[in-house]
């Protein structure tokens, strides 16, 4: 069988290491292009949100180039994500593609479920090589995130602006066509090297925002107008609070510990939402903007896509955050009809109005 996956930020690289480890044919969609975006669109609902809209035409895209087996992980809880799987699923059937459709519910399913669910991908292939593969790919994970966090460090530093896009984009290129876990992390390693050798004004105090919201929109270049490459272009550095590999800590990692360890940011974002879920990522973009302004951040990005229910209810609290906290946020709402004409002037003057403020409590010290 030949399996088809969506893509959400750089996830891809580790499933790649974790599909070429274990012997399991793919389609991989393309990365950043807005081939599938527009197959998905012509074929969702209406209001369905772009996350929705995206992860469709990334099965479709497989689909029509030789899958006949798709992967998704989807969950349970107040998101709609946890519905999305049936939905596609009736929509792929209504189109008569014929294809098994699998999804994941990672919260609450065992390995052991996970791995009967798969077992038409993994039959006839070695365990021993579908475990070194899980393994590489969770290691990949970390080294992608850590790669990502390095590139933000230099991008707003640079003394010869690009040459921390030109190496991101070269790893991208790269990754796509290498074959398993020793040559992407080679790669990794390669363009971690060159980012370090790149000049930066070291004496440079560059204007610090972090990214909350929903983590599709926030995680996916292709999604948010690459955001992070924007803001680092502006010199501001970036902090994105929906790393794949923070997830995976929470999850799974920890899950796995004798110690039982609260969520600082669930905990803080009850100061404005008595409940333990307001489904998605609702109570952390919360949790996460009040702790941006205690570690010194000069602003927040509140991201999500147009119609998404958890994060709506949190920006209800922004405003008493903003006025008890003392940290502008602004919230970039978007859709396939989104104008990035528009995004940018409201990103640029955001980020002025931050740069203004930070030298006037400069001069004030």
């Amino acid at each position: 069988m030949k399996v088809t996956f969506p893509h959400m930020g750089n996830m891809y690289v580790p499933i790649k290491v974790l599909l070429d480890t274990s012997g399991i044919d793919y389609v991989m969609p393309p990365y950043c292009t807005n081939e599938p975006l527009e197959l998905g669109i012509r074929h969702s609902p209406e209001f369905a949100c772009l996350p929705f809209k995206t992860i469709l035409g990334d099965f479709i895209y497989g689909v029509d180039n030789g899958a006949d087996f798709i992967l998704f992980a989807g969950g349970r809880g107040q998101c709609r994500l946890g519905y999305y799987g049936d939905l596609q699923a009736e929509i792929l059937k209504s189109l008569d593609y014929k294809v098994k459709f699998v999804c994941l519910d990672l919260t609450n399913l065992t390995p052991k479920e996970i791995l009967n669910r798969i077992k038409p991908l993994t039959e006839g292939k070695s365990i021993l090589n579908i475990i070194k593969g899980i393994i590489y790919a969770v290691k990949t994970v970390y080294m992608v995130d850590n790669l990502n966090e390095l590139a933000r460090y230099t991008r707003c530093r640079e003394i010869i602006k690009g040459q921390t896009d030109r190496l991101i984009s070269q790893f991208h290129n790269l990754a796509q066509k290498a074959n398993g876990y020793k040559n992407i992390s080679d790669i990794i390693n390669l363009t971690k090297k060159s980012l370090r050798q790149i000049p930066v004004d070291k004496k440079y105090k560059p204007v610090k925002v972090s990214i909350v919201g929903e983590m599709y929109v926030s995680t996916h270049p292709n999604i948010n107008f690459q955001l992070e490459k924007k803001l680092g272009n502006m010199g501001v550095e970036v902090q994105n609070n929906l790393s794949i590999s923070h997830w995976i800590t929470d999850h799974f990692v920890r899950k796995l510990l004798p110690i039982k360890f609260k969520k600082e940011p669930h905990e803080a974002g009850k100061e404005y939402m008595k409940t333990n879920d307001i489904g998605g990522h609702g109570i952390h973009t919360i949790g996460c903007s009040i702790l941006s302004a205690k570690n010194n951040f000069d602003g927040v990005i509140h991201l999500y896509p147009f119609t998404c229910m958890p994060e709506i209810i949190a920006q209800c609290a922004f405003s008493e955050v903003q006025n008890k906290y003392d940290i502008p946020i602004m919230t970039l709402i978007i859709d396939e009809m989104t104008g990035e004409a528009g995004y940018m002037t409201r990103l640029e003057a955001f980020i002025d109005m931050l740069k203004m403020k930070s030298e006037v409590a400069t001069t004030n010290n």
